[in-house]
């Protein structure tokens, strides 16, 4: 548990961190790429402005080309040879043409196109230089920002620790007191009940003997799950994974609640595959059945309940169904949490503790198996758990 809680910390944590970065590295990038597109077209500009009224010749173009084209169909050309040849200038400019555009950018190169003294003017500008350093910046923010992450996830982790601490030393003091209160109660339970027996030996047919006795018992029960769940939490378990025959397993351990059920007038009605071979903590297959069979004899309203086993792939599925009209649907994401109850008036009459499915939850999430509820609006719940 809480080395969930410790994980949930440093992911949300490293979430936002990683929020932070991308926001900062877009700006970044943003402005750079901004400012670069921005410097180009005021040099378009600048050079749009200098172009001699006579002649290109002594047109200065660094990095650029000029294409000049006359009401009459003359045509004057400039260009840095190191970066424009004529035929790639006449290439931009068809491409120009052609696309409608006044301004814009083909490749590496900006271009801008207008119409003056009658004629055309079409300028263009390198800027391959400016998109080079753009990508090197771009793999620098990158890699310096990954590697930065990296350093701040082990940071992170190992401030989880001392952030948790309280949380730990909170968590091991519930666990403790649970553990010493519930020895502590056992005692004098065990004494009242042991005294109820005796004296319902002397008088039968007494009803507050009865309502002692029952409640005794339903307190046992309590302080049982309660110590079981605590002693889930403060150990690790130590895990027999064999090789099971799980419809054998399960069987015998359904078996063992058929007079349970023929006592409250239920049936259990049963379809497993047989010999599912899976290697699993024969135990806890025994706790988690036993605790979904006794959940759904207390709580179903119908008669029968269903029980299924099948292989599915490398897992098996176990599943129990049976009628409830108590639980709503959105209850899926509560049902396996301690002490949830939908009817308290219903949880009483059965005796439940409201223990039971927290219990199974821990088991499965001891085993890494998966169990969930499906639940059909007050018609129906279906308990499944995959091995």
């Amino acid at each position: 548990m809480l080395r969930a809680a410790r994980i949930k910390f440093v992911a949300v944590t490293m979430f936002i961190l990683l929020g932070v970065f991308i926001v900062m590295g877009s700006t970044v990038y943003g402005l750079m790429y901004n400012k670069n597109t921005l410097g180009t077209y005021q040099a378009l500009d600048k050079l749009l402005l200098n172009i001699p009224l006579d002649g290109l010749e002594s047109a200065e173009t660094p990095r650029a080309a000029i294409l000049r084209i006359s009401a009459t169909g003359g045509e004057e050309f400039v260009c840095d040879e190191m970066c424009f040849t004529r035929d790639a200038v006449d290439q931009l400019y068809n491409a120009a043409s052609e696309s409608g555009q006044t301004s814009g950018q083909i490749g590496d190169v900006y271009f801008r196109m207008v119409e003056k003294n009658g004629g055309t003017v079409f300028l263009a500008v390198d800027r391959s230089i400016e998109k080079g350093f753009e990508k090197q910046f771009t793999t620098f923010l990158i890699l310096v920002t990954a590697i930065a992450y990296i350093l701040l996830f082990f940071v992170v982790w190992g401030f989880s620790y001392i952030v948790m601490k309280p949380v730990q030393n909170a968590f091991v003091q519930q666990n403790e007191f649970i553990s010493d209160a519930g020895h502590e109660l056992k005692t004098p339970l065990a004494i009242i009940s042991a005294s109820a027996d005796v004296l319902a030996l002397e008088q039968e047919n007494n009803e507050y003997l009865d309502n002692i006795r029952a409640q005794t018992r339903r307190m046992s029960a309590l302080i049982s799950d309660l110590m079981s769940l605590a002693k889930m939490d403060e150990t690790k378990a130590l895990l027999d994974n064999s090789e099971q025959n799980l419809s054998a397993l399960v069987g015998k351990c359904v078996l063992q609640f058929d007079a349970l059920a023929f006592e409250r007038d239920k049936e259990i009605v049963t379809d497993f595959e047989p010999n599912v071979m899976l290697p699993c903590d024969k135990t806890s297959v025994e706790k988690i059945v036993g605790i979904l069979i006794d959940n759904a004899l207390k709580y179903a309203e119908g008669r029968e309940i269903f029980c299924a086993l099948k292989k599915s792939g490398d897992k098996a599925v176990f599943t129990v169904h049976n009628e409830c009209s108590t639980l709503r649907a959105e209850s899926k994401n509560k049902i396996f949490e301690r002490f949830f109850r939908e009817d308290h008036s219903r949880n009483r009459e059965t005796g439940g503790s409201g223990l039971g499915l927290s219990i199974a939850k821990k088991i499965a999430d001891i085993n890494k198996w998966k169990i969930s509820a499906n639940i059909e609006d007050r018609k129906s719940v279906t308990f499944s758990v995959v091995f």
